[in-house]
């Protein structure tokens, strides 16, 4: 479950200065997840593929 964000959203690489940036940015990128597998769940497609989630 934890090595997918790692791929998609690069969570390893982080460039923040402050504690609060980098909460920040994970707050943001595990929202971008979760509203991705929403768009899979109301489209009938399996929803743990988020990388085609858009197409």
């Amino acid at each position: 479950m934890f090595s997918q964000p790692n791929d998609n959203f690069m969570m390893i690489r982080n460039y923040a200065k402050q504690s609060c940036g980098l909460f920040t940015g994970m707050a943001g990128k595990i929202a971008a997840m979760t509203f991705m597998q929403y768009v899979n769940f109301v489209n009938h497609r399996p929803i743990g593929q988020i990388k085609y989630a858009l197409i």
